[in-house]
C-alpha cells in the first residue's frame, strides 16, 4: 500500500511539474494500476498452481505472493487498453516512469520485512538471516538501491530532454535487464534452459520492447548494402 501511495504521489508531482491537467492522465493511471495488480498475481497463480491445489488453505497461498515483472507487463497492457478505450493519443510514459521506480523501491522494503524475494546463500559479510539460519543475499535491498538510482537517472534524463514516452522505455530496459541478472542469485526454481520463469519473462519483454530497434538496424544494413 505504501508503495502504491508513493507512486501515486510522485505521479501527481510529475503531472503538476509538466503542467498536465488532462483527465486522460487519471484514466491511464487507473487502468495501469488495475492491470498491474492483475499482472502481479497471474504469473504467481500459473507458477505455483500445484501448491494452490495441494494447500489446505489455497486462499493464503493465492494472496501471499506477487511479482513485479508481471505487474509491469500488466500495467503496460492496462495503459494500452486505456488508450484504446478512451481514444487517447497522449504519451505519458515520461510522467509514469519515475513514479513506478519510486514505488518499486518502497515495495522492496516490504519484501525485506516480509522475508520474501530473498537470495541464495552467501558468505559475504552483508548476508541476511531471514529466520532459516542461512545468510542470504539481500536481493530485496539490491533491487531497492537499483530502483532509487534508476529513479535519479530517469529524472536526469528527463532534464536533458526526451521524446514523449521515451522515459518509460528506458525504465523498462533498465529494470528488466537488471532483474534478469539478479535472478541468478535469487532463490527461484529453474524453468527453462537454466533460466527462471521471471528471466524468461524478462527476455520476452525486452525483445518485444526493442523490436523496432532490431528492425531499424536490419533495414539500415540493407540500405548500406544497396
Amino acid at each position: 500500500m505504501l508503495a502504491l501511495l508513493s507512486g501515486i504521489f510522485v505521479y501527481l508531482i510529475e503531472l503538476r511539474r509538466d503542467r498536465i491537467e488532462s483527465a486522460n492522465a487519471f484514466y491511464i493511471a487507473m487502468f495501469a494500476i488495475v492491470g498491474g495488480i492483475i499482472g502481479s498475481k497471474l504469473p504467481i497463480i500459473l507458477i505455483y498452481w500445484r501448491e494452490l491445489n495441494s494447500s489446505p488453505n489455497p486462499l493464503d497461498v493465492l494472496l501471499s505472493g506477487r511479482t513485479i515483472v508481471g505487474g509491469l507487463i500488466g500495467g503496460a497492457l492496462g495503459t494500452f487498453l486505456a488508450k484504446k478505450f478512451f481514444h487517447i493519443k497522449e504519451r505519458l510514459g515520461n510522467q509514469i516512469a519515475i513514479p513506478v521506480a519510486v514505488g518499486m523501491a518502497v515495495g522492496r522494503v516490504g519484501c525485506l520485512l516480509r522475508g520474501c524475494c530473498y537470495g541464495q546463500a552467501t558468505s559475504l559479510p552483508w548476508g541476511i538471516d531471514l529466520g532459516d539460519h542461512i545468510a542470504r543475499h539481500p536481493t530485496q535491498l539490491y533491487e531497492m538501491f537499483f530502483d532509487i538510482l534508476l529513479a535519479f537517472y530517469l529524472a536526469w534524463r528527463k532534464k536533458q530532454g526526451v521524446e514523449p514516452g521515451e522515459l518509460f522505455k528506458i525504465f523498462l530496459n533498465g529494470y528488466l535487464s537488471f532483474r534478469f541478472l539478479l535472478e541468478f542469485i535469487r532463490d527461484e526454481r529453474i524453468a527453462f534452459i537454466g533460466l527462471t520463469n521471471f528471466q524468461v519473462l524478462c527476455v520476452i519483454s525486452l525483445v518485444y520492447i526493442n523490436r523496432n530497434l532490431g528492425s531499424m538496424l536490419f533495414n539500415r544494413k540493407k540500405v548500406q548494402k544497396a
